[in-house]
């Protein structure tokens, strides 16, 4: 195909043979003409023989580069490529049934997802309800550090009474 002629996009082809752009580019694969997969189809060798592609950009950088490919066929793609209406009642067929396992696929994923989630809230819940303050534990804490506190007064009083007492005997002036 020459470059310099613009050529028929998938839009084109289908406005002549009545499809979608969906449509064909089903037919334009189911036929040799594109390898690849919606969004990302290249042409195969026969595919050439008929069509080119060319990439595009926006002309920026970085986060706000986009860049994209295009691809036109000659016009006389539309002498080879079947599109008669059996063709085209199995590319429907197909592409419904696609969109269709896809949409299964889609809330398969949507259901697993939310599963995971649940799982995460309530693992997420049941470690906010080891960290929350039990007042038991609080009041056992309070008393464990009072009664320490208090056999530690007591050890001191006892201690200060005992040296009293051996300084009163060794010293009789001493007084209790």
């Amino acid at each position: 195909m020459n470059n310099h002629v613009p050529g028929l996009s998938a839009r084109g082809i289908g406005k002549k043979i009545g499809a979608t752009a969906v449509e064909v580019n089903y037919l334009l694969k189911d036929q040799g003409f594109l390898y690849g997969e919606p969004g990302a189809y290249g042409l195969t060798p026969k595919g050439k023989e008929y069509g080119v592609q060319r990439s595009h950009d926006n002309g920026y950088s970085g986060a706000y580069h986009v860049a994209y490919d295009t691809t036109h066929f000659a016009p006389s793609i539309t002498e080879v490529l079947d599109s008669a209406p059996e063709r085209l009642a199995k590319a429907r067929e197909d592409i419904a049934a696609r969109k269709q396992a896809l949409r299964a696929a889609t809330k398969i994923a949507q259901a697993e997802a939310e599963v995971h989630f649940q799982a995460f809230q309530a693992s997420k819940e049941s470690g906010e309800v080891e960290h929350e303050i039990d007042p038991q534990k609080v009041w056992l804490v309070i008393a464990g550090i009072v009664a320490i506190a208090g056999a530690s007064y007591a050890a001191y009083k006892g201690v200060q009474w005992y040296k009293r007492k051996k300084a009163a005997q060794t010293d009789p002036d001493v007084g209790i």
